[in-house]
């Protein structure tokens, strides 16, 4: 897979079609909507190892796949971002040019520790060709600190809960549950996570 989709890859008429034609896929990040069981038809049934929605299926060749149970049986379905390639951790000349005399993404200052950052903190989001839109900058003890996090998050297999901020939400997309995805999360985007949080927001008189 050399891009992100931009329309539903499977046959028409076979399983994975007809759920990603009802799953409000959004094609830039891999997300959809949790998929509640009762909106499958009859032959979309699953059985106990998810059927057509397993991680080594049709679905599972391009998407992370979130299947929620309840007492065992799985109760809902969603796409929760692209299968990911591991990448080379090496930062491109170029991009080390384009952040030249950036300001840090949280601190807004401009430092001498201004380092460029890769959003996704486990070296491994999908990029083929790297792009400046996968990177930030951050002052380096905001890295460290990011670093950290990443590292537990790594270990728990629990995303990092804004809420500890101050934030009304843990993430801005997909589950608390690491699912093969960093988008949402506080640390992989800073700016875009506050962009996203404060939509709704009016300021009081």
């Amino acid at each position: 897979m050399e891009n992100k989709l931009e329309s539903n890859p499977y046959k028409k008429g076979t399983k994975a079609n007809r759920f990603v034609n009802c799953a409000d896929v959004n094609y830039e990040t891999g997300h959809s909507r949790a998929v509640p069981l009762d909106e499958f038809p009859t032959d979309m049934e699953l059985g106990n190892g998810g059927g057509w929605c397993r991680d080594d299926g049709p679905l599972g060749n391009f998407f992370n796949i979130d299947r929620k149970k309840l007492k065992g049986k799985i109760v809902s379905v969603q796409l929760v971002g692209y299968k990911k390639n591991t990448f080379n951790r090496n930062i491109p000349s170029n991009i080390h040019n384009e952040f030249k005399n950036s300001r840090c993404c949280i601190l807004d200052i401009t430092s001498k520790l201004i380092e460029v950052d890769h959003k996704d903190g486990r070296y491994d989001d999908y990029m083929i060709d790297p792009d400046v839109k996968d990177y930030q900058s951050f002052h380096s003890n905001v890295n460290k600190a990011k670093r950290q996090h990443c590292k537990k998050c790594k270990e728990t297999g629990i995303r990092y809960d804004a809420i500890r901020l101050g934030y009304n939400a843990s993430q801005f997309i997909g589950p608390k549950e690491y699912r093969g995805s960093c988008i949402g999360c506080y640390w992989y985007d800073p700016y875009e996570f506050n962009k996203q949080i404060s939509k709704e927001y009016k300021k009081e008189k």
